[in-house]
């Protein structure tokens, strides 16, 4: 077997996701040491190519990735994963990517901004040395104990990069990139959740309904995972990256040549799946169809351009809702940066649970 460092991404599991375990173990932990400073230097980051990798991920090992939003994507768009499995040959990317623990680390391109463009990310794939290449390719290799001897062929090829960035770019266009716009806002829902929780009680209110795949001991962030290691931070902060894919697993990196990255199950993903039922339709006979959808998309702040993509409506149309759903109390709205969001007050939760409002808060923080 080739020599390797570790792995720079490690995915953890959430137990909830396998009723049937064994006898409950220790698990393994990724271990992030933090200072005041990376407290302070942390940042969110939004990767389209990670979602895609995270699905095709999912393609290639469904026995692992059998639960999660991902199925649920996949199942709907069934007929499109057809199409692209009799157009192309997807075996040496699903080789590639559900080899193991271990995947090509140009699968994980870094970037700085705070939404990537996905040709940047590609385009970072491609850049990649024809030697870290074939490195990290002849190490995904190494895990597997047979492969298909064409696939193999086709990975130890001097034009695999090509290749394999082709194909996942291929899958991109087809099974994820007509739902960006709602995936990326969802994604954007989440950051600004969590941006305030942060503020609102730094790390501790940041993962406290990541529990228990991300917890935090004083100054030990740690996340479960299939392997032990540490990372002192030392000030270099921590990038933090929701993931529409990723639940039931959490992921990190690890590796000192790259960003210190924590990516984490985003909320609001069951939204991606919503279909009115009586109780939505009873809402929807008291408010109004497109106030009742909307009161029901604010259980995450979200701006008015947001519900436009979601909706399909134009953002004036949008916003004469939402004015009527401010003045009656049911949404409440406020400025961050350049942006006005609108998210529900008690009262509007109490709405579309169905029940009296509490005297204080709002609804229960849920994971989807």
């Amino acid at each position: 077997m080739p020599s390797w460092p570790a792995r720079r991404f490690s995915y953890s599991h959430h137990p909830s996701a396998n009723p049937h375990n064994s006898l409950p173990t220790s698990p393994a932990m990724i271990t992030y040491v933090l200072t005041l400073d990376d407290a302070l230097r942390c940042r969110f980051t939004i990767s389209p190519v990670s979602e895609v990798v995270h699905l095709a991920r999912a393609m290639a090992r469904p026995l692992v990735f059998r639960e999660g939003a991902h199925v649920a994507w996949l199942k709907r768009q069934r007929a499109a994963v057809a199409e692209l499995q009799r157009e192309h040959d997807l075996r040496p990317l699903l080789t590639a990517l559900g080899s193991g623990s271990y995947y090509p680390d140009f699968f994980t391109p870094s970037q700085r901004r705070p939404v990537a463009d996905v040709r940047d990310e590609f385009a970072a794939m491609r850049a990649t040395g024809a030697a870290d290449a074939r490195r990290q390719i002849d190490f995904c290799l190494a895990q597997l104990d047979t492969v298909d001897r064409d696939v193999e062929r086709q990975l130890r090829n001097r034009a695999a990069l090509g290749r394999l960035v082709d194909l996942l770019e291929v899958v991109w266009g087809r099974l994820v990139a007509p739902e960006w716009p709602r995936l990326q806002d969802i994604l954007e829902r989440d950051v600004l959740y969590r941006s305030r929780e942060l503020a609102r009680g730094g790390f501790a209110s940041f993962v406290a309904d990541l529990a228990p795949l991300v917890t935090l001991d004083e100054q030990r962030l740690m996340v479960q995972a299939k392997t032990e290691a540490t990372r002192v931070l030392d000030g270099q902060g921590l990038t933090l990256q929701p993931s529409a894919f990723i639940w039931p697993f959490a992921g990190t990196m690890v590796c000192p040549g790259h960003p210190a990255t924590l990516i984490y199950p985003s909320r609001g993903v069951a939204s991606l799946f919503w279909e009115p039922n009586d109780e939505h339709a009873a809402l929807a006979s008291l408010i109004g169809p497109t106030r009742a959808q909307i009161l029901q998309e604010l259980e995450l702040p979200s701006h008015t351009l947001g519900l436009a993509r979601r909706f399909d409506r134009s953002p004036g149309n949008i916003a004469d809702h939402l004015k009527v759903l401010l003045r009656t109390g049911l949404v409440t709205r406020a400025r961050t940066g350049r942006q006005v969001t609108y998210s529900r007050t008690p009262l509007g939760d109490a709405l579309v649970a169905g029940k009296r409002p509490r005297s204080a808060g709002g609804s229960d923080a849920l994971l989807n």
